[in-house]
């Protein structure tokens, strides 16, 4: 009896914990409602070129390495494979739908070391920078547009929508470890390979490189 009394202060605080936990997560879920649900690989996504066993880790806002977003098929980190195709790459997570992303969403890819609750050797990470289209009400495109800003990254973009000028769209980054050393050199060059030069000759086309592939 003694140790049933001195364990219900526990289990009721392993509780509050848990439902804190939910709850949060319901809030992002709502708060991110404007992103766009996975695309499903299309048909003329070309011949394949290459798979790759991966963990899935995440996906942030462009530049904030440490803001989580729960984009539909990319919100539980998990084991998957990175699929190259022709014409694109599929994140592809165990019991999630597959994320497509075609080239020309693809911004760069690049290495990283570190993200939202992992961090690995230096270019442990492989990165990959695209833009994703907002979906909804002019609300629920201004709030997932404004996911991780800053105070002062808010006030520009709410000035902006004011002036008529809404979002829809917004730069992501998806981090992967690829299992494979070697597939971590195929999935970086043939992926680059295949990117449109959105500026020829200017260096900011250039992927981020942390540190050498490991």
């Amino acid at each position: 009896m003694n140790t049933l009394v001195l364990a219900l202060p526990v289990i009721a605080l392993l509780v509050v914990l848990y439902l804190a936990m939910v709850l949060g997560w319901r809030a992002r879920k709502k708060r991110q409602a404007g992103f766009a649900a996975a695309a499903v690989t299309p048909e003329d996504a070309g011949a394949l070129l290459l798979e790759a066993p991966m963990l899935y880790v995440a996906t942030t806002p462009a530049n904030k390495p440490l803001e989580r977003l729960v984009l539909p098929g990319l919100a539980f980190r998990g084991r998957g494979t990175f699929i190259v195709w022709e014409k694109g790459v599929t994140l592809s997570i165990n019991g999630e739908p597959d994320v497509y992303v075609p080239y020309g969403n693809i911004r760069s890819i690049g290495t990283s070391t570190f993200t939202i609750d992992r961090v690995v050797e230096s270019g442990g990470l492989v990165r990959l920078d695209w833009t994703t289209p907002l979906v909804g009400d002019e609300k629920a495109r201004t709030v997932a547009a404004t996911a991780g800003a800053t105070r002062r990254e808010k006030q520009v973009i709410l000035a902006a929508a004011a002036a008529g000028d809404r979002p829809s769209n917004a730069d992501i980054e998806s981090y992967v470890r690829i299992l494979d050393q070697a597939d971590s050199v195929r999935v970086l060059s043939t992926v680059q390979s295949h990117l449109p030069s959105r500026h020829p000759g200017n260096p900011t086309d250039t992927p981020k490189q942390e540190g050498q592939v490991a």
